[in-house]
């Protein structure tokens, strides 16, 4: 899928390590039918955006690195990162994938990653088309591309690519794709405990992927999991689609899951 317009693309090496500058091309054409080993991975951009991709193609591969490391695998899959020069555009792209004509995306919306794309706003119009994101933040911003490879990730690991057909593990996704890409630092933790501190937070999974703490308190919850049950548990729990499948694995209930986890924030060690 390409949009309307002319883009430009480059191909990256990307999941063999090897950082090359991005070559354009003016004229991409069909979705490529012959990717070789050495070149698996497509990066389709603006020429405008052309300084944008560069630092995108570096933090992708820094991001694989310590993708591969956290889940001790590798992506399964060719995939391409489109970089949208103007929001109007994603949105046209984001209603073809969602089936949702009328779809508009809030100002926040920057990127989003499943197992064949990563879609990303280009950072170089957050400024006037995006809110709550500032483009000269770059670890932040890092960090967020990161979090969309990890759904890129899950995605190729999952049942459902897109995650259109799981069942109350938003959570789990979102949580997963916060703590392995970094964003669950040290004040995001700590905004987090102290509102399941002072407001003992949610009494169901579903209801952490809720309100202005979700991302801290889904990182937090996938955080408790690594720590309580292994490495090992929380890369079996990406291939997963129904909440009762995780807590299976899990060996636990629900309510108690819930019980432990915000039990963990009075740990002398958390935080």
């Amino acid at each position: 899928m390409f949009f309307k317009r002319v883009l430009l693309f480059l191909v990256i090496p990307f999941l063999f390590g090897c950082q090359h500058n991005p070559k354009q091309k003016s004229d991409p054409g069909a979705p490529q039918k012959a990717i070789t080993q050495s070149t698996p991975y497509l990066m389709h951009y603006d020429a405008v955006d052309e300084l944008q991709a560069k630092q995108i193609a570096h933090w992708l591969d820094h991001g694989q690195k310590d993708i591969n490391l956290f889940f001790d695998s590798g992506f399964k899959k060719k995939f391409e990162v489109f970089i949208f020069s103007e929001r109007d555009s994603l949105d046209q792209q984001w209603q073809k994938d969602w089936n949702m004509p009328d779809f508009k995306s809030q100002c926040w919306m920057v990127a989003s990653g499943i197992a064949h794309r990563l879609d990303i706003l280009s950072p170089r119009i957050w400024k006037t088309q995006a809110c709550e994101h500032n483009s000269k933040d770059t670890l932040a911003t890092k960090k967020l591309i990161v979090h969309e490879l990890v759904h890129v990730f899950h995605g190729q690991h999952n049942p459902s690519p897109t995650f259109e057909n799981v069942e109350n593990i938003d959570w789990l996704v979102e949580g997963l794709a916060v703590y392995a890409s970094g964003q669950l630092d040290k004040e995001r933790y700590q905004r987090a405990k102290n509102y399941m501190l002072a407001e003992e937070g949610p009494n169901s999974l579903a209801d952490i992927w809720k309100g202005e703490h979700k991302y801290g308190l889904a990182g937090s919850m996938v955080k408790f999991i690594d720590d309580t049950y292994g490495r090992k548990t929380v890369v079996q729990l990406i291939g997963f689609t129904k909440v009762n499948a995780v807590l299976g694995a899990l060996q636990i209930s629900e309510e108690d899951l819930i019980m432990q986890w915000k039990q963990s924030f009075n740990s002398k060690n958390s935080g």
